[in-house]
């Protein structure tokens, strides 16, 4: 193997939200569980080093100078940040020497010809982990392609098929009992689980070491799995071997542990260059060149109409999952940048990818155009790592926002600070992550509008913004309908004093009179107590009537009224000159 052959380059990022959970942080604030402290603790004597960002090279200052300054403070970990406890983010890479280990892709073919298996070995370049204090976190595996013999069209399709899947996107079902109530009852994980290895998931993914590879088979058994599918793969047990990551959302335990859990689904996202002479001339062809018209209204290209340019961008190991030629057709023009395809380069954007076509990197270093893969594996890879923030951002928020709408202000009194809190969080996000623009480059901010688009960033922003407005509307009724509450009961206690207090005022009199040699007639007597009787029965009548149950609120006016009931007993006595 050649060290200066290249034939593509891999990203695999994965996104996920995380938050402390256990029984300390059960009732803390957004803002405390994602609070950032911790993690950084956690990793501290791992072999995950603080990646702090350096112009020390002519790669970083082009990534660095490619980006607006306001941009620069979220994508990048700088030796000037501020103090460690009010840092917005975290970045690190897996200290090993680059290439050092290996990302490695066991594939079954199902098609019963040879080989059985297609297996992929591709050099780690280095594997980084970005976290942020708004709950998220990416962690993103760079692979260098330099073997000869898997750098067909058809591998590259595999790798990045197959490499991506995190665990088992669906179980097959016996044909034998579909269209059966039977199907509705079946278990079979183990029979499932092995015909879809083939079809959408690999054989094994091993990262690091063969002793860390994942065959999946945890996933024979549905207690494994049976509270979340997406559990620790060995690769990644390896990665944060001392870190006390849990796959439970609500962990029932005194200690304090780190939930983590994919924001996308059972894959990770995609960032691919691949280097082909003879694909790239093929799809940048004019299938109806006329040397007499140059510039033409509509150019047929070869790669409008091509069904592995269509695969590649969408991320199809097989057959294209689009079988209808209008659609196909409309779904590559809308998703493909294609400024540079008369130099026979493509850049393709889906939901789930980011990709390029180029010629070789020989080719491209004869025509000093090389940096066309540096641009890949730096200022586009942070551009999508941002865009993907973004949208995990988004959906972590959105889910917090559905956690706090169902919690009742009984339940939790301080729920008021927590919609707060989160909206403190939002405004954050807003300010310093979410951006209309980032790049002054004309071809960046192509990309980057085409990257938003298709993750429906904007739309998504709206949505989140409307939640959580409706949510901080409801606790802020919530609040004054309680405010409410507590000014009428004050003005009921209030109201009680008044008749006596406006008496006691105008007749000048003793209330409680201390001569006891008198003498009271009958009617008198009951006069006397009827204050004191009828008082609490009537109100006692109120609160059963009206309200259900009795609080502690209810009880203080309870013992109030028999207070003011003897009161009123004391002035009644005096105005009737018992003394």
């Amino acid at each position: 193997m050649n060290h200066n052959d290249l034939y593509s380059y891999h990203v695999f990022l994965f996104p996920f939200q995380w938050h402390y959970t256990g029984e300390k942080f059960k009732k803390k604030s957004f803002e405390d569980r994602t609070n950032l402290d911790q993690f950084r603790n956690y990793l501290t004597n791992t072999l995950w080093k603080p990646n702090t960002f350096k112009i020390d090279s002519v790669l970083n200052y082009n990534e660095f100078n490619y980006f607006y300054d306001f941009v620069r403070d979220i994508l990048y970990d700088k030796p000037d940040s501020k103090d460690e406890k009010e840092k917005f983010i975290s970045n690190y890479f897996y200290d090993i020497a680059p290439e050092s280990l290996y990302y490695k892709i066991k594939v079954r073919n199902t098609k019963n010809t040879v080989p059985a298996f297609w297996e992929y070995k591709l050099n780690i370049d280095s594997i980084i982990l970005n976290l942020y204090s708004t709950g998220v976190g990416v962690l993103s595996f760079h692979l260098c392609n330099r073997e000869i013999g898997q750098s067909s069209q058809d591998d590259i399709l595999r790798i990045n098929q197959y490499g991506r899947r995190l665990y088992p996107p669906f179980f097959a079902i016996n044909p034998e009992i579909t269209g059966t109530q039977a199907q509705f009852k079946a278990g079979g994980f183990e029979y499932g689980l092995e015909s879809s290895k083939g079809n959408e998931l690999a054989d094994a993914i091993t990262i690091g070491y063969d002793e860390c590879s994942e065959d999946f088979s945890r996933y024979n058994t549905f207690s494994q799995f049976k509270t979340n599918p997406f559990q620790l793969s060995n690769g990644f047990k390896f990665l944060f071997k001392g870190v006390p990551l849990t796959v439970e959302k609500e962990c029932a335990t005194q200690d304090n542990k780190i939930f983590i859990s994919p924001l996308l689904d059972d894959r990770m996202f995609v960032q691919c260059w691949y280097g082909n002479d003879d694909l790239a001339n093929k799809l940048s062809k004019d299938l109806e060149y006329n040397e007499n018209i140059p510039i033409k209204k509509e150019v047929n290209y070869g790669f409008k109409t091509n069904d592995w340019w269509y695969k590649y961008l969408f991320i199809d190991g097989g057959m294209m999952t689009c079988q209808n030629g209008e659609w196909a057709y409309d779904f590559i023009n809308k998703q493909t940048n294609a400024r540079w395809v008369n130099f026979g380069t493509l850049y393709g954007i889906s939901r789930y990818s980011f990709m390029a076509l180029t010629g070789s990197l020989e080719n491209l270093k004869n025509n000093n155009a090389h940096f066309l893969v540096n641009h890949m594996q730096t200022m586009y890879y942070k551009m999508v790592e941002l865009c993907l923030v973004q949208r995990a951002c988004i959906l972590r928020f959105s889910d917090e926002v559905t956690h706090l709408s169902s919690m009742k202000m009984k339940d939790d009194p301080y729920l008021p600070e927590k919609v707060s809190n989160l909206y403190k969080q939002y405004i954050r996000f807003i300010n310093k992550i979410y951006f209309r623009e980032v790049t002054a480059q004309e071809q960046g901010i192509e990309l980057y509008n085409l990257l938003q688009e298709q993750m429906q960033l904007e739309k998504q922003v709206k949505s989140l913004d409307e939640e959580i407005e409706e949510l901080h509307n409801y606790v802020m009724l919530v609040q004054d309908k309680k405010q409410n509450r507590n000014i009428e009961l004050i003005t009921l206690i209030g109201a009680m004093f008044i008749l006596p207090s406006y008496i006691s005022g105008f007749m000048g009199m003793s209330i409680f009179p201390t001569n006891s040699g008198s003498t009271v007639s009958s009617w008198k007597i009951w006069m006397l107590l009827a204050p004191l009787i009828i008082g609490p029965i009537v109100y006692y009548y109120f609160f059963k009537k009206y309200y259900i149950f009795w609080n502690y609120k209810k009880i203080i006016l309870f013992i109030l009224f028999i207070f003011i009931g003897i009161l009123l007993y004391g002035m009644t006595r005096s105005l009737f000159s018992l003394t």
